[in-house]
């Protein structure tokens, strides 16, 4: 008997592998995007490392940057897990290219979605495009009806990225009458499945190899990739569509406490890991000058509380907890020759 197809736009990314694989585990037969075949490869040697079956999966070529091949990509496909933006780990030096793709691609493909009668689309955000530019003193938790203001100077390229596509899948949601949901996560941790490491995983790599020796004092929500990829494939059977599902663990760990589960963790790495603060004011400097920094800076000292409610209930998810998410990224970080 034919099984279900889903497409999977980005294929070779971080959360994608895991989607990728949750998918094939639930006996879906999967159609990735890649932006070029040596990607394909890539995902291939993951499926296979696991014991899963590469030729349940096949891939086509095709750029966020153009609407060639995204007709082909979504033919025949029940569902469109759109997971494929940009997530730079410097912020442009052009941020309106940034935002501006991230805004077409996200267009480009689920209007083909539509157009193929897609049965549900679930696409891929972040918190980046939920808790940003409001007032320092606000405590109600951020949840699903928060959207980041693009007003607000403290607005990064990448959250403005991330904002304005999601508002865009919305629009085309609205307009076309494709059944859609969004996966809101905070910071990504989990393991890495390959040596292509997300930005995420970056920032814990540069960690571990003592090259941040401070870290600014904020505390941003995380979340592990296993519930990252669940959540897109419960979203996906879900009853009902329409909702966004903010990810995130129960607790929220400073940076620096994160740097602090990795030292326990891995003792022999201790003394690279940081130990101390940035001062505040510098990065409040920076921000004067900087996006990136001024991003930061609208953090410092505040921890942002999202409210996972609804994918708690609705889609049962159970959060694993941010120690051991940053745990495993680094044992897996050391398993793939990264640290």
């Amino acid at each position: 008997m034919a099984r279900d197809r889903v497409l999977v736009t980005g294929a070779s990314g971080f959360i994608a592998k895991h989607i990728v694989l949750a998918l094939l585990a639930e006996q879906f037969d999967v159609r990735g995007t890649v932006r070029g075949g040596g990607r394909a490869d890539e995902v291939r040697a993951v499926v296979r490392s696991v014991g899963s079956d590469p030729e349940r999966c096949e891939f086509v070529e095709a750029d966020l940057g153009s609407d060639a091949g995204w007709a082909e990509a979504v033919a025949g496909c029940r569902y469109v897990l759109h997971t494929a933006s940009p997530f730079p780990l410097v912020q442009p030096r052009r941020p309106d290219r940034l935002v501006e793709l991230a805004r077409q691609g996200t267009d480009t493909v689920l209007r083909a979605a539509a157009r193929a009668g897609a049965e549900r689309a679930v696409v891929t955000s972040s918190v980046a495009a939920v808790f940003y530019g409001y007032p320092r003193d606000r405590t109600r938790p951020f949840d699903e009806r928060d959207f980041t203001d693009l007003t607000s100077r403290a607005v990064s390229p990448y959250a403005r990225s991330k904002t304005v596509a999601e508002l865009a899948a919305w629009e085309v949601s609205r307009e076309t009458g494709l059944p859609l949901s969004t996966i809101n996560p905070g910071l990504v941790l989990g393991p890495v499945l390959d040596s292509r490491l997300g930005t995420s995983a970056q920032l814990i790599a540069s960690m571990m190899k003592g090259r941040l020796p401070l870290l600014p004092d904020i505390a941003i929500p995380s979340v592990d990739v296993r519930d990252v990829a669940r959540a897109h494939v419960l979203a996906m059977l879900a009853p009902e569509a329409g909702r966004r599902f903010l990810l995130a663990a129960p607790e929220t760990p400073s940076l620096l406490q994160l740097a602090a589960y990795l030292a326990e963790a891995f003792p022999d790495r201790s003394r690279r890991l940081p130990r101390h603060r940035l001062p505040s004011a510098l990065v409040r400097l920076g921000a004067l000058i900087s996006p990136g920094a001024a991003m930061l800076a609208d953090d410092l000292g505040r921890a942002k509380a999202v409210d996972t409610s609804p994918a708690r209930e609705r889609l049962g998810i159970q959060f694993i907890p941010a120690r051991e998410a940053v745990v495993t990224l680094g044992e897996s970080l050391a398993r793939h020759g990264c640290v």
